[in-house]
């Protein structure tokens, strides 16, 4: 029974990701401004290193390696969400 339960609960819970504004901008002004200013993600198209959502996506996972950030997947997936909605603008991709 509780094998069932948990079971459940976890099918429940993989596909239920919802985007939190507000604890993404907590999350970025806390982690993210410790190393960068909001000129990383101003900067002219051309000199960015990130220029599309999946690079968006694999730098936001690096750098929350690099600096040891205790982030789930979600968090991560939450972060990336705010960051492109609040300064890059990429086109979101297609499931």
């Amino acid at each position: 029974m509780k094998k069932i339960l948990l079971t459940t609960l976890l099918a429940f819970s993989i596909g239920s990701y919802a985007y939190d504004a507000e604890e993404a901008q907590s999350m970025y002004e806390e982690d993210c401004t410790s190393c960068h200013d909001s000129s990383v993600f101003t900067r002219p198209a051309k000199e960015r290193k990130v220029n599309d959502l999946g690079a968006l996506k694999k730098q936001v996972h690096r750098c929350v390696g690099v600096t040891g950030a205790s982030w789930f997947e979600e968090d991560e997936e939450n972060v990336v969400q705010y960051l492109n909605e609040n300064f890059y603008k990429f086109a979101k991709e297609k499931k």
